[in-house]
């Protein structure tokens, strides 16, 4: 030998890589969800709360509407 190393890859059955990715992806999903609820768990609270700041403008904008059809 002169040295180096040599490295072997290992050789894995089809089932295994395909049971690596199944897994892989199943954790991609539940990133997926869990930032899917980040995001609900701000936007939501930012709707609410413009919601009840706005909720006196928004009711004058009903009460033009329902005379100007009515």
């Amino acid at each position: 030998m002169d040295g180096r190393k040599t490295r072997r890859c290992p050789t894995m059955a089809p089932s295994s890589w395909i049971d690596r990715l199944r897994s892989r992806r199943d954790r991609e999903e539940a990133q997926t969800m869990a930032e899917y609820a980040v995001v609900l768990g701000v936007i939501v609270p930012a709707i609410i709360l413009a919601y009840a700041a706005l909720s006196g403008q928004i009711a004058a904008a009903y009460t033009r509407v329902i005379a100007f059809l009515g």
